[in-house]
């Protein structure tokens, strides 16, 4: 019976350490996300009124979300293009494939819950 019980904390102990890891995923990409976000929103009307290249005054914004995300994925194609002076879709293009990126890592790989089968020959009616 130890044994069992034992291995039922055994058990919950891992789920918890999941539940932390994957928390901690999550809160870890959360502000890069939210600045793609916004910055896209201003791209996108940027673009819709004509404008072509990203102003130099989106250099520090461009540069906070490169420092966030350096740590989380190594994405130098999509990287290469965050910069100023570049043009408008080309940013929002690699911004999306960032935060595809960031959805990625926040999300972690789904763990599928373990399934035993039952196997009736173990135990008898007494």
């Amino acid at each position: 019976m130890t044994g069992l019980l034992a291995q039922t904390n055994a058990y919950i102990r891992d789920a918890e350490r999941q539940h932390r890891d994957l928390k901690a995923r999550q809160d870890q990409v959360r502000r890069p996300i939210q600045l793609i976000d916004r910055l896209l929103q201003e791209l996108e009307e940027m673009n819709l009124k004509g404008m072509k290249r990203v102003p130099t005054s989106y250099e520090p914004r461009l540069e906070e979300i490169l420092i966030l995300i350096t740590p989380i994925a190594a994405m130098p194609d999509q990287v290469a293009n965050i910069k100023v002076k570049v043009g408008i879709t080309k940013l929002m293009d690699a911004l999306f494939a960032v935060e595809e990126a960031l959805f990625s890592e926040r999300n972690g790989i789904r763990i599928e819950p373990e399934v035993e089968t039952f196997d009736p020959g173990l135990f008898t009616a007494a």
